[in-house]
């Protein structure tokens, strides 16, 4: 089903339905082209609004009964507001009153039409409007919507016998989708249409909202105005469900990003759960490992590629990483908002960020922004943490550290800290380098040392920009690093973890790293210092990401 959806259009997930990103015309064009063809069952589209979206969501029972349905086109303007929130690219709704008055003005010639709906009166004007506007509209059929389950199979003969390209089915929700639910194998035809209010109007029996009330996603409050008794649950309480679970799924899921848009692979829907495989290092098999190195997909933050992953997750990558003996070193970047506005000010930089092995969500707007760009499983992968969970994991497994960085002696604690936590780790070196780049003889002798030394893992704490510019010219002057080795070399840029980890700065409390706000927590412990760094690049960060958001301005990944 999903790869027939496909074929009419691009889809967007709103909440939990999937939507088509079409037009009137593109959608009659692609009707037209469909129903030439010999077709195993019926195409199902359901012209879908703000009340089916929240349904499907909410009431188990819908959602059973819409699940054969193959395309759900955005019929109200609100639903085509979310779907390019989230995504998609539609410059106008596809009404289903106005997509049935398109389509008696301008369908195919080939196509045959079989109306089931609405009343007999109804029924009547609307077929003789039809005829008036486009006498060569070929309806083969009709039936009013006043009928009891006896009289189903009579109806479902009566379509048979005329065999009809397009079914119209103006019942009104849910009966109309729970009809094509039920019948929908048995029947001939090649589409079936959920249309609802398109008769009554194309009839001329109700009033539409005006146009600029329509334009404004007012629709509903003038259908309100109209039928109150009938329509005030389905509108406020369904339009403000649908106002929540779709705020939620903007905070958890993405607002706009490329994987807001559903895979034809995707069948199972099941890419924004937030769940991922967990590989134990001990189960060192070829295709665990590979599935665990496969390319990690990324979120575009201002043009930075951060991965689009959880701790666990980069924990088994890194791990897998330095195991996998093929090829030569590997480094790590733990990005947060100084190393994305670092990036701005120097594309070398933004290069580096965008060439590494991984690139984790270090803080909390860097997995806000991974959300809204679609990747609901992105938690932060902060460096600290991500160095405890290596050495744990990597623990009585031979697997074997060096540290690089920190103040004099800082390197030394701190292997000597992590071994008294962790006894069964390997250190096999600790330098603390000088406040400077390294001059030849010096990065000769440190090479030298690692190829003696071959760890698995070498820590690097010289703070950004410093220490991902360290990695990556490391590697670019010495591309056989590690290549000779029965393993990888993979470099971790962790900055203050190397303070953190020895006890010489303060960690923010938990509660402040979740709700993002560590920037002040450190800035009230060395204010002189991170003053500059966090009240211009926090405002600058914020209004570009807006920017980003909103498509003021793009940014583009370069790898």
């Amino acid at each position: 089903m999903l790869s027939k959806a496909h074929s009419f259009g691009q889809l967007v997930r709103v909440i939990s339905t999937n939507c088509t990103v079409t037009s009137y015309a593109k959608l009659g064009c692609d009707l037209g082209d469909y129903c030439k063809e010999v077709q195993s069952e019926p195409l199902s589209v359901d012209f879908t609004n703000v009340h089916i979206v929240a349904m499907r969501d909410s009431d188990e029972e819908f959602r059973r009964m819409t699940g054969s349905v193959d395309l759900f086109v955005p019929d109200s303007t609100v639903l085509t507001w979310a779907v390019n929130l989230r995504g998609g690219k539609m410059k106008d709704r596809v009404y289903g009153p106005s997509f049935l008055s398109h389509m008696i003005e301008s369908t195919p010639e080939h196509l045959t039409h079989y109306f089931l709906g609405g009343s007999q009166e109804c029924l009547d004007r609307l077929l003789e409007n039809i005829h008036r506007r486009n006498p060569a509209f070929k309806v083969v059929g009709s039936r009013n919507g006043y009928f009891g389950s006896s009289e189903e199979n009579d109806i479902l003969s009566d379509i048979n016998a005329v065999n009809p390209d397009v079914v119209w089915v103006g019942l009104g929700t849910p009966k109309q989708q729970d009809w094509i639910n039920r019948f929908k194998s048995e029947l001939k035809a090649k589409a079936l249409l959920a249309v609802g209010f398109a008769f009554d109007v194309n009839a001329g029996t109700k009033k539409d909202a005006p146009d600029w009330m329509q334009r404004a996603g007012l629709t509903w409050f003038y259908r309100l105005t109209q039928e109150p008794s009938r329509l005030w649950e389905r509108y406020l309480v369904f339009n403000s469900m649908f106002v929540q679970r779709l705020g939620k799924q903007v905070f958890q899921d993405g607002l706009n990003g490329c994987q807001t848009i559903v895979e034809e692979s995707d069948e199972t829907l099941t890419n924004f759960d937030g769940k991922s495989e967990h590989l134990e290092v001990g189960a060192h098999s070829s295709n665990r490992r590979a599935a665990s190195l496969q390319i990690k997909p990324r979120s575009n933050v201002l043009g930075v590629g951060i991965s689009a992953i959880n701790l666990d997750e980069a924990i088994q990558t890194v791990i897998d990483g330095a195991l996998d003996k093929a090829g030569g070193g590997k480094y790590v970047t733990v990005t947060g908002v100084h190393g994305v506005m670092e990036s701005q000010r120097d594309p070398y930089l933004k290069e580096v960020h965008n060439s590494s092995f991984l690139s984790t969500p270090d803080g909390m707007p860097m997995v806000w922004v991974g959300r809204w760009n679609g990747f609901a499983q992105i938690s932060r992968v902060y460096g600290p943490d991500l160095m405890l969970g290596v050495v744990e994991k990597s623990a009585g497994q031979g697997m074997k550290h060096f540290f690089f960085g920190g103040k004099e002696g800082i390197a030394q604690e701190l292997s000597s800290r992590l071994q008294s936590w962790y006894p069964d780790m390997k250190a096999v070196g600790a330098l603390t380098p000088p406040f400077r780049e390294l001059n030849e003889d010096e990065l000769s002798d440190f090479v030298a040392e690692l190829n003696k030394t071959r760890p698995h893992f070498l820590w690097v704490g010289l703070s950004t920009p410093k220490q991902e510019k360290f990695m990556f010219e490391l590697l670019k002057r010495y591309p056989s690093l590690s290549t000779d080795w029965p393993h990888r070399l993979v470099m971790l840029g962790v900055g203050a973890a190397f303070d953190f980890h020895t006890g010489h700065l303060a960690q923010a409390p938990r509660w402040m790293q979740k709700s993002g706000l560590e920037w002040f927590f450190r800035l009230l412990m060395e204010p002189r210092r991170l003053f500059r760094r966090y009240s211009i690049n926090n405002s600058t960060f914020v209004w570009r990401i807006f920017q980003q958001m909103t498509d003021i301005k793009n940014y583009r990944i370069n790898f």
